[in-house]
């Protein structure tokens, strides 16, 4: 199967980024599974913990979903936990489209009674990622949201090379989030996610707790999603949001906006 990730920031000076995030899905993908990657405008993944350059790059996001879904891929993926632009993007093409926020909730539930997220430093973020708990309808399974101690320009430029500090930081916060009552992790970033699988941190020693890599999550997702929509099952529900929006109206409306 053929699928596309889309991620929240340009190609240009994500090179050691992309690089891990290949190796960590090379590791986990079906043998049979291609990996196309595409890239919103934004230069700055940090502006994205703003609400306005946020929802410019939600747009961006679905465009490149949409792109993707006229060239032929059986699925799409964001490659960001704040899942921007997922639901909107269903709406214009005819394969599954994954957040792989909403997927590590959800499977994250199934492992546990309780779970615990740790995400970045950024304060923001934090909100984030607590605003989507609660529009997964799950903030009531949710022990708690920790922030690591490092700032996001460290962590992601020192620790894509040198992991073992973040690792360090991600297990210091776990263990608070153990303290609080989750029995389950999930990683509020796809950064910190990429950077603990490639590191092989994927629970807390002597706990038992497991921790999930949400962009990890959210590829085997969309494996499963395309293997069922293969079978006959919509990739979608077509009778509410996500009614399908066809190809020629979306072509007139973003020239509307110029876009």
């Amino acid at each position: 199967m053929k699928l596309s990730v889309v991620h929240i920031n340009s190609q240009q000076g994500s090179e050691p980024y992309t690089k891990l995030v290949n190796e960590v899905f090379d590791r986990y993908k079906r043998p049979d599974t291609e990996i196309v990657h595409r890239w919103a405008k934004l230069k700055r993944a940090t502006d994205t913990v703003f609400g306005y350059p946020y929802a410019l790059n939600a747009v961006d996001v679905v465009h490149n979903i949409s792109e993707a879904g006229r060239d032929g891929v059986d699925g799409c993926m964001v490659a960001c936990t704040g899942d921007p632009g997922v639901i909107e993007a269903r709406a214009l093409v005819d394969v599954p489209v994954v957040g792989p926020w909403e997927a590590s909730l959800h499977l994250a539930s199934m492992y546990a009674y309780r779970f615990g997220v740790i995400t970045v430093e950024d304060r923001a973020w934090a909100e984030v990622c607590h605003s989507l708990v609660a529009k997964s309808g799950l903030l009531g399974r949710c022990a708690g949201v920790q922030r690591i101690d490092i700032p996001s320009a460290e962590a992601f430029t020192d620790g894509f090379v040198n992991p073992e500090k973040v690792v360090a930081e991600l297990d210091k916060q776990a263990r608070k989030l153990v303290d609080q009552g989750a029995t389950a992790i999930v990683l509020g970033s796809a950064g910190l996610s990429t950077i603990a699988s490639a590191a092989g941190y994927n629970k807390v020693e002597g706990l038992d707790v497991p921790v999930f890599d949400s962009l990890v999550v959210g590829l085997k997702t969309l494996e499963m999603r395309v293997d069922l929509s293969k079978s006959g099952l919509l990739p979608t529900s077509r009778a509410g949001y996500t009614k399908r929006f066809a190809d020629k109206d979306a072509d007139r409306v973003r020239s509307l906006f110029g876009l």
